[in-house]
């Protein structure tokens, strides 16, 4: 239908008007009932395909929106893991590092073994741990022999 075109106006007849109008004014009038018809069809079919259309633009949209944001969450998480695992390498590199320099190689053994201050402060520090050994059986057996006196 074009511009140009007047758009058919509702058609409304009576009984009357069914008793008085002739054939060809009936028929008449029904052709424009016809018109108005279509042109409220053609109008509800526009209306029927542009709400589609519009709905499965909106259900598009809606479906890249969450696919970004997907996409982005995946990223985000993919990042965080990157990076823990790197925090995790570093760390067990670390006690590598630490395993090793705190266990003294043998070359470091023979070495403080064959150190006359040493083995001199090594010597010393055994002879006090007998002296204390002896003192603390000493005052074991004097409190034993406390505890055991038939006075009581």
């Amino acid at each position: 239908m074009t511009n140009e075109e007047p758009l058919p106006k509702k058609v409304r007849l009576s009984e009357s008007d069914m008793k008085t109008l002739t054939r060809e004014e009936l028929c008449t009038r029904w052709k424009q009932h016809e018109a108005y018809v279509q042109v409220l069809e053609a109008k509800y079919t526009e209306l029927c395909s542009n709400d589609v259309t519009v709905l499965k633009e909106s259900e598009e949209k809606l479906k890249q929106q969450q696919q970004q944001e997907s996409a982005r969450r995946e990223n985000i998480l993919v990042m965080r893991l990157a990076t823990k695992e790197q925090e995790m390498q570093e760390c067990t590199t670390q006690i590598q590092y630490l395993k090793q320099v705190q266990q003294p190689s043998a070359a470091q053994l023979r070495s403080s073994m064959v150190d006359p201050a040493i083995n001199l402060f090594f010597l010393k520090m055994k002879a006090e741990l007998e002296q204390t050994k002896d003192k603390l059986e000493q005052a074991q057996n004097e409190l034993s022999a406390w505890k055991f006196t038939p006075d009581r």
